[in-house]
């Protein structure tokens, strides 16, 4: 199977593919962008490409899908290429992993023209981890590629970051979700569900299913409920420990940010009228300052922190004058 590229990362693929071309790829390259939006797709398509046989050539160098890389890759064993993450009971990753991976950079290549290594939300090493990549990016093996995403590029160590050439993916045009959310059979209206998802079409498309706009709809019940003080924080922090931190904090930054838009530039009324209450619940505050306090709390979201006493210090935000 060959990559897949969206319209949206068409722009970064191709001028990622001239430099390749002539021979100016830089060996390390740091890629952020905003969740939701198939970045890890794009991510996965460059790395197919990269350890490809046959690239193909009207195709912008999308792997051929074919040769025998590509066939092993699919099978999950390529020994060309190493994918670095998080593990799924962890929340960082250790040193040891990136001891691995240093180790690996050392070894001969089997066949791919490169040696690929995909670092997965990089943000998530550990200080340790991070010094012990500092090697591999400076004095890098010859015919490598060391990829890493983070949606949160501003939380790795500066050292990391001078080393990578940085690429910032950005949110998609209106027009090109739009089209892309419409070619999806949606059940739900794709502007309506854009809008829920703060622009992200593949968070939009989630949404559809219908759960998380129940779960959604839910959440804002219960920050009404505090900020009408019919409901203590406590009672709200323990249903919103269960839930993931990093959707919460989504949330409540996207409603800051359209109900700014919605009192300051005279925006379309929301149809919903829990949405519609938060937006005039906002207003009454300093959204900038409470948008600025969620965004740093949004910076912890991945740490190994209570989560009621991190949803509790969520809510205690929007109760303050």
């Amino acid at each position: 199977m060959t990559g897949k590229v969206y319209p949206w990362h068409q722009f970064t693929w191709s001028k990622l593919q001239g430099a390749r071309t002539d021979g100016r790829l830089p060996h390390a390259l740091l890629f952020s962008g905003d969740e939701g939006c198939g970045h890890e797709t794009l991510m996965q398509s460059l790395v197919k490409s990269f350890l490809c046989l046959m690239p193909v050539d009207d195709a912008e160098g999308q792997a051929c899908g074919t040769c025998r890389s590509c066939q092993v890759f699919e099978s999950g064993a390529h020994p060309d290429y190493k994918m670095i993450a998080a593990p799924a009971d962890k929340q960082v990753i250790s040193v040891d992993q990136i001891r691995g991976l240093n180790h690996f950079l050392e070894l001969s290549r089997s066949y791919s023209p490169s040696r690929v290594v995909l670092i997965h939300e990089a943000g998530r090493m550990n200080i340790n981890a991070a010094n012990s990549l500092l090697k591999s990016l400076e004095e890098p093996s010859a015919d490598t590629h060391i990829l890493l995403f983070s949606s949160r590029a501003s939380t790795l160590l500066p050292t990391i970051r001078s080393r990578c050439q940085q690429i910032r993916l950005p949110l998609p045009s209106s027009e090109q979700a739009l089209a892309w959310l419409h070619a999806q059979s949606l059940t739900q209206d794709a502007e309506l569900l854009l809008n829920l998802a703060g622009g992200k079409p593949m968070q939009a498309l989630a949404l559809d299913s219908g759960e998380l706009i129940a779960a959604r709809k839910l959440w804002q019940q219960q920050l009404l409920a505090v900020i009408n003080r019919d409901k203590s924080i406590a009672e709200v922090g323990s249903e919103w420990a269960k839930q993931s931190k990093e959707q919460l904090l989504d949330w409540q930054l996207n409603t800051l940010h359209h109900a700014l838009r919605y009192s300051l530039a005279g925006a379309v009324v929301p149809e919903e009228p829990e949405t519609l209450a938060l937006y005039e619940a906002a207003s009454g505050r300093n959204v900038w300052a409470l948008y600025d306090e969620l965004l740093e709390m949004k910076g912890l979201a991945t740490h190994p922190l209570n989560n009621q006493l991190f949803a509790e210090n969520m809510l205690s935000l929007w109760l303050k004058s």
